[in-house]
């Protein structure tokens, strides 16, 4: 492992998550873009499961509350994902995000557009601010096999960000894996390396 990589380690899957504090950790102002709302609501509707939800729908490019959104996904995460701990629910739904990203215009514009993992990275970091307020998104460092990303977001940082860029290297058409180094609750290095 080069020198510069020895602060990322894999993501603590089966430590317990502290859903409170988790939640208290994202602003009452935060949003998200409708159309992971979306997302969530198809998914409980494909697997015959019931989420309760504010709004009887969501419109893909209006911003709701991100705070409403995080619930949802503790909500959803053991009814998707029924045996695994909760961080590793919320990877597994976080690795939908390009999917639900690429049905919309935006996505399809960016990400559809993307060629080449180094591309596709790129492309679905700098959605980040555009879809969930506050965060930031930025490549630190890339080589043939591996990049940094820089990430604050204010939700499920080590698990269902993790899991959004580990759906990206798939999207991309490579086989890898997501270490993480946290800086605080809500920033951190992602390090992505693939073969």
């Amino acid at each position: 492992m080069p020198p510069a990589d020895r602060a990322f380690v894999d993501p603590p899957w089966d430590h317990p998550l502290d859903v409170d504090r988790a939640l208290l950790l994202i602003p009452e102002n935060a949003t998200i873009s409708g159309m992971f709302y979306q997302a969530l609501m198809e998914g409980g509707k494909r697997r015959n499961v019931a989420i309760r939800f504010k709004e009887p729908r969501y419109l893909p490019f209006r911003f709701y509350s991100l705070r409403d959104f995080a619930e949802l996904l503790v909500q959803a995460s053991p009814l998707f994902h029924p045996g695994v701990s909760l961080r590793e629910g919320l990877r597994r739904i976080g690795r939908g995000g390009p999917a639900a990203l690429l049905k919309s215009t935006l996505g399809k514009v960016t990400l559809g557009a993307a060629s080449g993992v180094h591309d596709v990275v790129a492309a679905f970091a700098k959605t980040y601010p555009l879809n969930v307020k506050p965060s930031s998104c930025t490549i630190e460092r890339a080589d043939l096999s591996s990049m940094v990303v820089r990430l604050s977001a204010p939700h499920f940082l080590d698990c269902h960000h993790v899991g959004a860029f580990e759906g990206t290297l798939d999207h991309a058409g490579v086989k890898g894996g997501v270490r993480i180094a946290k800086r605080a609750d809500t920033a951190a290095e992602l390090l992505l390396q693939w073969r």
